[in-house]
């Protein structure tokens, strides 16, 4: 077997492996009692403001993140050793659930140069399921036209003053993702 037909093979298999991952995760997701809750909540009036307190069902160094809805942007702030930082920026727009596409979400979409390729294939999707209360569902876009809905989230808004973001939204914002 030659090289190029030994490489077409692998691919083959890899990608099946990583569609078959992406299908048992997205079942998961699918049927927890968190989908639900999901589907149950609506978009956000408004674009969220300032910070946000994060929560996952994992261990994370995520601690939230800090929205700019003037800019259209945001960032995570993530905490390890007890040095914050704050990493992986992203644009925020309104349109249909990827996954759920009967309801209308807030997108959180990494796909920006600034972020790292692996980065840029997570779209988060979020509802506020109660006032200043979001739950997010995180998918991955690793494999074209076969998005894996892979965990939830969940964003409150913090009280003011308790995490301050040094954040500046100042950034060009002429590449953020448009919803079409």
């Amino acid at each position: 077997m030659g090289f190029l037909a030994r490489l077409f093979a692998l691919v083959a298999v890899a990608g099946s492996i990583l569609i078959g991952v992406g299908l048992a995760l997205t079942f998961q997701t699918r049927r927890s009692p968190k989908q639900n809750e999901f589907v149950a909540g609506r978009a956000p009036s408004e674009l969220p403001d300032g910070f946000y307190d994060g929560s996952a069902d994992v261990k994370t160094s995520w601690r939230g993140k800090t929205f700019d809805p003037v800019a259209r942007r945001g960032i995570n702030l993530l905490e390890s050793g007890g040095t914050r930082r704050e990493r992986f920026p992203f644009g925020i727009y309104f349109g249909e659930g990827i996954r759920d596409p009967q309801i209308e979400v807030l997108k959180i979409d990494y796909d920006i140069p600034e972020n790292p390729r692996w980065m840029r294939t997570i779209l988060d999707e979020m509802v506020e399921v109660a006032d200043g209360s979001l739950l997010g569902k995180v998918h991955v876009r690793v494999v074209p036209g076969f998005p894996s809905a892979v965990a939830y989230f969940r964003l409150d808004k913090a009280v003011a003053g308790t995490r301050p973001s040094p954040w500046s939204a100042e950034q060009d914002v002429a590449s953020l993702p448009r919803d079409t």
